[in-house]
């Protein structure tokens, strides 16, 4: 069980509409050597979490209110508040919130690797209008961009990921070239401090803008 479950000071709750999910960390890695990222986890009704796996992460669910649907490696799971869900690294999930109430939980991800600015990078690119409603860059280069830099963290498993690997490292180049990059600092969901100036993560309804290639690329 986490040993703490309060949102962090320090940072700020955001958005995916993409996935139906907010988050708010609470531990990221430079606070335990890189051993974990944790976040305070809220499925809204109808979100959806397609299929994925994280390579090199074991992901842990723990559910504090609501019903959350997993598949795991194809099977059906349904884990209400008290239960504890355990995706080793390399399993195909899914999870859903058919509704009719919001989920809430807490999940972890060991180790950290770079689950926080890959969740900030999603979100973001969703509230500046650039995806598809089902969270995917309209832009390949962007697509080559993020989704290669976090190939370690996660992988969609379709297209199969053979095909990802033939696909995305050209795009990823070609990115690189034009100076699409895989992750900006404004997306960062850290509170600043006051008078720092940092820019903060677009909300849901901020719409798109030019200032979303603002930044610098964490490669």
């Amino acid at each position: 069980m986490p040993q703490d479950d309060a949102p962090a000071a320090g940072f700020r709750p955001f958005f995916n509409p993409a996935t139906g999910e907010w988050i708010t960390y609470t531990a990221i890695a430079e606070d335990n050597h890189g051993q974990l990222v944790r976040f305070t986890w809220r499925s809204v009704p109808g979100g959806v979490i397609t299929e994925h796996i994280h390579p090199r992460q074991e992901e842990r669910f723990t559910i504090l209110a609501g019903q959350a649907h997993f598949t795991l490696n194809g099977q059906e799971h349904v884990a209400g508040a008290g239960e504890t869900v355990i995706v080793p690294a390399g399993v195909p999930h899914s999870e859903g919130n058919p509704g009719p109430a919001e989920i809430e939980g807490i999940v972890e991800l060991r180790p950290a690797l770079r689950a926080k600015e890959l969740h900030e990078a999603f979100a973001g690119l969703v509230a500046d209008g650039k995806t598809t409603p089902r969270g995917a860059p309209r832009n390949p280069l962007q697509l080559g961009a993020t989704f290669w830099h976090f190939r370690h963290e996660s992988r969609v498993t379709s297209p199969p990921i053979w095909v990802q690997n033939l696909m995305l490292p050209p795009l990823w180049a070609l990115a690189k070239v034009f100076g699409v990059r895989s992750y900006y600092d404004r997306w960062d969901s850290r509170i600043p401090d006051a008078g720092s100036g940092h820019p903060e993560l677009p909300r849901p309804d901020a719409g798109s803008g030019d200032n979303a290639t603002s930044g610098s690329d964490s490669v």
